[in-house]
């Protein structure tokens, strides 16, 4: 007998499946199913950052999302045509909170079209699972994985009680759970076994780079030696920017020169620079919007600054990091966030002054310089989650 025919003989049965597939089978075919393609939001940068990981002689990725209005996108600074031009096939249906029906009617027809050419349905919006998971199920699709980004469903009480049996219906239909965190996981899957996919990224684009900073400063007209305090997130309830307005003018007392420089865009942009008007600390908050170069942004900050009402674990706290950034967190986001151990955390129940002096001190001790060995070690390099989430799909289409 040769080697070879050997070695396949004596070998376990799910690792000759798998050797197997390469050789004969198609790759694994998974749609995203995601809110949106935004370039800001947490979601679609961990679906993103994994796509740029995939082997696609064993996986590849397709993606659905809702963030369409009358055929009209609602987001400017998108990874659609990035991803479309990659191969991928982007889909959408029509955004669920102006009109549920219609969301739910797209949703059924597009699985009545397209599901049988999926082996994997992963669904990232828990709250629409009840639909999305249902509708993979009866096109037949075996394996439905629902993921969980957070440790809430909602910063709203009214919204929250509308979730919770959309959400405990929309696990019905899940054969798989995976979540960002053990917290995030606990929240959405209970007692219920589930699989934790870190929020992993390329940590080479996060390096600090002096000439990034330089062209920042002189683009925005922030002073060279200005301190420069920074948050990366959508401008809603959760991430709690109108909160983050009254600290920083609270910092502004003790260091008048310091800037606060916000990524994202949303409803409440309006409101943050009203506060800070109010204030008097608007000419110091600079509001760039979405943009495509946001790992240049962490060369520009001094330290991050996260006081949302709640996480799952956030990718931006990832990025922040592997810039070697300390970031003073709230108590909202979970302790695993701090991945470096040189993070702080405040209660949103502490005076504006105990949040002053954290970004004080966290500005005063400079950058973590061996924040990239310890990402790297904890697992959080987008090449080692995607090679991670590979062979779970594979293990998934494996069991059939």
């Amino acid at each position: 007998m040769p080697n070879h025919a050997f070695l396949l003989v004596f070998m376990p049965t799910q690792l000759l499946r798998w050797l197997t597939s390469l050789i004969t089978s198609s790759p694994i075919h998974v749609l995203q199913v995601v809110p949106s393609l935004s370039r800001s939001a947490g979601v679609s940068q961990f679906v993103h950052n994994m796509s740029l990981g995939i082997d696609e002689h064993r996986v590849v990725f397709d993606y659905l999302h809702h963030a369409t209005l009358n055929g009209k996108p609602l987001r400017d600074c998108t990874y659609d045509q990035e991803l479309i031009a990659h191969g991928s096939r982007v889909y959408t249906v029509s955004f669920a909170s102006a009109g549920l029906g219609q969301f739910i009617k797209e949703v059924e027809e597009f699985f009545v079209k397209h599901g049988r050419e999926y082996d994997i349905v992963h669904c990232h919006m828990p709250n629409s699972a009840f639909c999305v998971l249902r509708e993979a199920k009866r096109a037949g699709i075996e394996h439905r994985v629902l993921h969980s980004h957070l440790n809430s469903s909602s910063d709203n009480v009214l919204h929250r009680v509308r979730n919770a049996p959309l959400i405990a219906w929309g696990k019905r239909y899940a054969t798989d759970g995976v979540a960002c965190s053990d917290e995030a996981g606990r929240y959405l899957f209970g007692n219920k076994p589930f699989a934790v996919m870190k929020n992993g990224i390329v940590l080479s684009n996060y390096a600090y780079d002096d000439s990034s900073n330089a062209s920042l400063r002189a683009e925005l007209c922030i002073g060279n030696s200005d301190p420069v305090i920074g948050s990366v997130g959508r401008f809603v309830k959760q991430k709690n920017f109108e909160f983050g307005v009254k600290v920083f003018a609270e910092l502004k007392r003790s260091i008048p020169n310091v800037k606060w420089v916000i990524l994202g865009a949303g409803d409440g942009m309006d409101r943050v620079r009203a506060i800070a008007k109010e204030l008097g600390v608007n000419e110091s908050v600079v509001m760039p919007g979405v943009r495509v170069d946001v790992a240049r942004f962490y060369s520009l900050f001094d330290v991050f600054f996260m006081p949302s009402l709640y996480e799952g674990l956030p990718v931006s706290a990832v990025e922040a990091q592997a810039s070697g950034l300390r970031c003073v967190f709230s108590t909202g986001v979970p302790e695993e966030s701090d991945i470096t151990g040189v993070s702080r955390f405040v209660g949103l129940n502490e005076p504006y002054a105990v949040w002053a002096s954290a970004l004080a001190d966290a500005m005063s001790v400079g950058r973590d310089s061996g924040a990239v060995e310890k990402l790297t070690s904890a697992g959080y390099s987008a090449a080692a989650n995607a090679k991670k989430l590979m062979e779970f799909y594979e293990g998934l289409v494996a069991q059939r």
